[in-house]
């Protein structure tokens, strides 16, 4: 019984790494815009909840359940015109969680076992799949994103006009 509560209590730690991660994404994505002199809206769980106002950058942090939590992100950027810090900003998002993935994976794979590797591990699984969600250029059909364009699908778009 013992032996599973350091597990146990490595979940929530997994689910906020996740969450950590998936605001990585976000913030990257609003970088190059508040960079360039724009502002930038970050959500994180979902669009209503609470807001904190930080100069340019405004951040929401709703609760609609744990797997909207730490799935669901969504940047809105304005006040910026460039083509340039348009396709920085939405390719930033997918190269931070392909770097944060790969970070994890190394570190994951060589931590043994315990209940800091099973962390690392679950992390480095959600950020591998939400690379490759958001990579992939093609447009969501379901949940929380549906009918919205991938962050590949959108540079793509965008390159291409």
């Amino acid at each position: 019984m013992i032996g599973v509560l350091p597990y146990a209590l490595a979940v929530p730690v997994a689910l906020a790494g996740a969450v950590a991660a998936l605001f990585l994404h976000e913030a990257a994505h609003a970088a190059p815009v508040l960079l360039a002199g724009g502002s930038a809206h970050v959500s994180i769980g979902s669009a209503s909840g609470r807001t904190v106002r930080l100069g340019p950058l405004t951040v929401t942090a709703g609760f609609d359940g744990v797997r909207k939590l730490v799935a669901y992100g969504y940047c809105d950027r304005e006040g910026t015109r460039s083509k340039r810090v348009r396709a920085v900003s939405i390719a930033a998002g997918p190269a931070v969680t392909v770097l944060l993935a790969a970070s994890l994976g190394l570190v994951a794979f060589r931590a043994g076992d315990g209940p800091a590797s099973f962390c690392l591990t679950a992390v480095f699984y959600s950020e591998l799949f939400r690379a490759v969600q958001t990579v992939v250029p093609r447009t969501y059909s379901r949940g929380a994103y549906a009918g919205l364009d991938s962050d590949g699908k959108q540079l793509l778009t965008l390159l291409r006009s």
